[in-house]
């Protein structure tokens, strides 16, 4: 009886013991997840050629919140900062680091691909699309790849680094 408790003894300490494995580290989801929270600037040549055509923004700041809430910040040539908030959703890639993004500011949705590269400093490409509001626009995916728009080529590919 007595090997026998001894036995179930030993068993219960492993399985405890494999349930106190060192915490201390992230796993995958965090190390994702901690790229891309933080504050990221575009400007000069990195903001999208649409963007800087069309409604003449000379640079564009956005934030990535861990509350999966987002606030872009769009700055005219001669003008003023203009803020949008939202919610945004990351669809992680199983294949590599680009991912599938889903924004839905108050005004309207975008749909798209982002990557993350870190570095000194951290860059990221992001090419979204405004989906709601319809504008007719199909917004690239992980498997399309960037800047595989027949109509906008690389266009719409922005820019940014991180600067928090």
């Amino acid at each position: 009886m007595k090997k026998v408790l001894t036995l179930m003894m030993a068993l219960l300490t492993a399985l405890m013991m494999a349930g106190c494995e060192d915490d201390s580290g992230s796993n995958n989801n965090d190390v994702d997840k901690d790229i891309w929270i933080g504050k990221w600037l575009s400007t000069g040549s990195d903001v999208a050629v649409l963007l800087a055509t069309y409604f003449q923004y000379d640079s564009v700041r956005v934030e990535f919140k861990e509350d999966m809430s987002i606030v872009l910040e769009t700055h005219v040539k001669d003008g003023a900062w203009t803020t949008q908030n939202g919610i945004y959703a990351i669809t992680k890639s199983t294949t590599g680091n680009v991912h599938a993004i889903d924004i839905d500011y108050t005004a309207f949705v975008q749909s798209g691909i982002i990557e993350f590269t870190e570095g000194t400093p951290d860059e990221m490409r992001l090419e979204a699309v405004q989906t709601t509001p319809n504008i007719g626009a199909t917004p690239r995916t992980v498997e399309t790849g960037f800047g595989s728009d027949a109509t906008l080529g690389t266009a719409n590919i922005q820019k940014y680094i991180r600067i928090e």
